[in-house]
């Protein structure tokens, strides 16, 4: 049961850094659209869609 433990809360830390990474760049994204008036587009692909998403439940699971 400690292993599982320890597994979720790894988990959990990487779903934090991937969100973080996924907001970074959005805002890279958006700094370049809004500010440097660069016609850039923020787009996430099909995996890093799903990776979100359960990035997200693990978070919200967890801090539960």
């Amino acid at each position: 049961m400690i292993l599982f433990t320890e597994i979720y809360e790894f988990l959990f830390i990487l779903s934090i850094i991937f969100i973080n990474y996924i907001f970074g760049n959005l805002i890279i994204k958006m700094y370049g659209r809004f500010k440097l008036k660069n016609d850039t587009r923020f787009v996430l692909t099909k995996s890093e869609k799903i990776l979100l998403w359960i990035s997200i439940a693990l978070f919200f699971t967890y801090i539960q």
